[in-house]
């Protein structure tokens, strides 16, 4: 009996492992800024129907390329030059030069979208993200911080701020990156990548950056 106990809870920790494995790639922090377009764009409020339907999947290949495809090729690249011992780039010091090739790619992004007809709410998405890689960035030169939840964290701060300060209905969408914070921070935990206080610090630090980003944003928008 207790050899089967014993399979079954390596059974248990293995589907665990799997699972949390795939909750740390499907909520990636270099796809949240995917994900925020997609929710923008699919949220039923105006921004819905600020870009055409045949301009959306252009839109979705600029971000994705910009913001995930590029620093993910050139952080891989790192690790083929040993740079770097692998993506997951356990110690701190190795996330130095990946954060800031992130953060010029961000920049990169945003400063296309504020050339683009699009509404400046795309362009500021991508400009409170940097925000929120360059507060990791400064943070990281002493101290580890669990990026995941500073990307999911600054997910919801942007929908927050959207709400509070653009008046959208942004509740629904919330509740959603509410559960999925869950789910990331619980995935962290159980793989031992972070402390509680790195996960928690971390979505709070993405979560009240976009929040001030976008308070600032506004004020200076209705100012104009």
């Amino acid at each position: 009996m207790d050899n089967f106990s014993s399979l079954i809870f390596v059974y248990i920790c293995n589907i665990m492992r799997s699972a949390t494995q795939f909750v740390s790639v499907l909520f990636h922090p270099l796809l949240m800024p995917l994900y925020a377009f997609w929710l923008l764009l699919n949220s039923g409020g105006y921004l819905s129907y600020a870009v055409p339907e045949k301009f959306r999947q252009y839109l979705y290949l600029v971000i994705f390329v910009s913001t995930f495809l590029m620093p993910s090729l050139l952080t891989w690249i790192m690790v083929q030059k040993g740079w770097i011992r692998n993506m997951e780039m356990e110690d701190r010091t190795e996330r130095h030069l990946p954060y800031l090739i992130t953060l010029s790619c961000y920049i990169a992004a945003a400063y296309l979208l504020f050339k683009l007809p699009l509404p400046r709410m795309f362009s500021l998405t991508i400009m409170g993200a940097a925000i929120t890689i360059l507060i990791a960035f400064l943070i990281n030169l002493r101290w580890k911080i669990s990026i995941h939840m500073i990307g999911i964290g600054g997910l919801m701060g942007l929908f927050y701020g959207f709400g509070r300060y653009f008046h959208m209905k942004t509740v629904l969408v919330l509740v959603l990156i509410a559960i999925i914070a869950g789910l990331v921070a619980s995935a962290r935990l159980f793989r031992k990548s972070h402390t509680p206080g790195q996960v928690y610090g971390g979505f709070m630090i993405g979560f009240l950056a976009e929040i001030g980003f976008i308070a600032i944003v506004s004020d200076l928008l209705l100012s104009n």
